[in-house]
């Protein structure tokens, strides 16, 4: 999978979850960070748009929230989740390009 595709498949995943709360949606780029930059998206959210991003790609996530460093201090940006999907894609043979 191109990492072009899995962020388009992450923006759909987010848009969908904003738009299911009933909240505003913001037009992100690679350096946004969803939780804090999006309309009350917060952790709770994440937890929810990784289940549903699990789904779509389908692969197993480990963590609650892939939109949270691995300790869970930080919100992590597009890119640095996008590069965190590729990786799992990769180990389980369906790798970015």
């Amino acid at each position: 999978m191109i990492l072009n595709d899995i962020e388009a498949n992450v923006i759909t995943v987010l848009k969908e979850v904003q738009q299911l709360s009933g909240r505003t949606w913001s037009d992100l780029n690679p350096s946004s960070k969803p939780i804090g930059e999006l309309d009350g998206f917060d952790s709770l959210a994440s937890i929810e748009a990784t289940a549903v991003i699990e789904g779509k790609l389908g692969c197993k996530i480990e963590q609650n929230s892939l939109f949270l460093s691995e300790d869970s201090t930080r919100a992590l940006t597009i890119r640095q989740i996008c590069e965190r999907l590729a990786k799992l894609l990769e180990a389980a043979g369906r790798g970015a390009r």
